[in-house]
């Protein structure tokens, strides 16, 4: 039985501001982690593949007609490289080689201007915090540099405390680098990605599937409205158990409920799992169970043996996601158990006010990062406004009289 919900509006107002904020953080995450997870990331602890033969291997792969050209990038990260201003002021930094997309090494805004082009070998990127060490400040595009005996000039300012800077390896550079970032067109797998390294003769690198990560936190982040969903659901088969002796009121409240339901596979927009990890048949548990304690088992070796910062990115990233959206749940859960709903302009008021919030919020945390969005953050509160709005105006309009349900032995409430 439902019992009636007293609520004040300060703490209902906190708790559901706490629960947006809260959960926009958790977006911002995300949003990073997605961006590290493009596709199939393979390092060497000894060795690597040059720029040389990545280029060799991918025109002898065209004139051998392969179907599918996928994107490959290697990157190499290494630290205390001394870094010179034209003034003569100098730093010691991370240096970061990469052959290929820097976008796809980190996931780091850009503050002004980019990173180097694939075939920019005189420009280079530094951090936030090697701009400030080196000339006070952020606008340094087009300043010059010195490191490795050459002459960079700057192209763009990333965000990042840590001294770091980028520049674009020689496409005939025989230098290994020790990691390679597989993008496909499709999902990318553990399996593309054996097929791709045998074929071109890399072998002895250790693989990491990241989409299983981005699936993951895909799931993760929209915890809150997994818990709204769920509770939303319960006090439809609640109030649908009551209603079971009596059919002329269940045959009203069916249609409802139905409704409710269609909001709630519309509201829900879940990520679908990886095609490229479904096995031949959804009953084979020891393929789920390999690739669950496969995967995990990896994640942990890969961390453990020697992790970049590419990899303390991802890892925060991934921390701070399940961390801000189980933060974001308690509040929310709060809030929705403290609302009432009693009148149409209530309801209306209270979507309104929770989007503008929402709103203001996403556009704020906008100007300094890429933020992605589900749809269940903006529709599931206001589906779980609605639905508390109807279950008080049934529990109006429908009541059961004494004798007329299927038991007639003794009056219940069913509101």
């Amino acid at each position: 039985m439902e019992t009636e919900r007293h609520f004040h509006w300060p703490a209902l107002v906190i708790s559901g501001l706490t629960a947006v904020f809260f959960w926009c953080i958790a977006c911002t995450f995300y949003s990073k982690a997605v961006n590290l997870c493009p596709g199939v990331e393979v390092k060497w602890e000894n060795g690597g593949v040059s720029p040389a033969a990545l280029v060799k291997q991918q025109t002898f792969a065209r004139q051998d007609g392969a179907a599918e050209q996928l994107e490959v990038t290697l990157w190499q990260a290494a630290s205390g490289y001394e870094v010179m201003s034209g003034d003569r002021k100098s730093m010691a930094a991370d240096r970061v080689v990469v052959f290929g997309d820097c976008r796809a090494v980190t996931a780091a805004a850009m503050l002004s201007g980019g990173f180097p082009a694939g075939n920019d070998l005189a420009g280079c990127a530094v951090s936030s915090g090697l701009a400030f060490s080196l000339w006070g400040s952020t606008d340094v595009c087009g300043m010059p540099v010195i490191m490795d005996g050459d002459r960079l000039y700057v192209r763009g300012v990333f965000e990042g405390e840590e001294p770091r800077i980028f520049r674009q390896a020689q496409a005939g550079s025989e230098e290994p680098l020790s990691h390679m970032q597989l993008i496909f067109s499709g999902t990318g797998t553990r399996e593309k990605a054996e097929r791709y390294l045998l074929a071109a003769d890399f072998s002895g690198g250790m693989i990491l599937e990241q989409p299983l990560i981005e699936w993951a936190l895909g799931i993760i982040v929209r915890f809150p409205a997994v818990i709204l969903a769920a509770g939303i659901l319960g006090r439809v088969i609640r109030r649908g158990k009551w209603l079971w002796h009596y059919p002329v009121l269940l045959a009203f409240w069916l249609p409802s409920a139905l409704l409710v339901l269609a909001g709630l596979l519309f509201c829900m927009d879940l990520p679908g799992f990886p095609a490229g990890f479904i096995p031949t048949r959804l009953s084979d548990f020891a393929f789920w169970e390999n690739l669950v304690m496969g995967h995990g088992k990896n994640v942990v070796t890969w961390i453990s043996e020697g992790s970049t910062f590419r990899d303390m990115e991802l890892m925060t990233a991934v921390i701070m996601t399940v961390l801000f959206s189980i933060a974001a749940s308690v509040p929310g859960t709060i809030a929705a158990m403290r609302v009432s709903i009693r009148s149409y302009g209530g309801m209306s008021l209270g979507c309104a006010a929770y989007t503008l919030a929402l709103s203001l919020l996403s556009l704020s945390m906008a100007r300094t990062c890429h933020m992605i969005f589900c749809r269940e953050m903006y529709l599931m509160p206001c589906l779980w406004l609605s639905v508390d709005f109807m279950l008080y105006r049934q529990k109006e309009k429908l009541t059961a009289v004494p004798g007329e349900g299927r038991f007639s032995d003794e009056k219940r409430s069913f509101f």
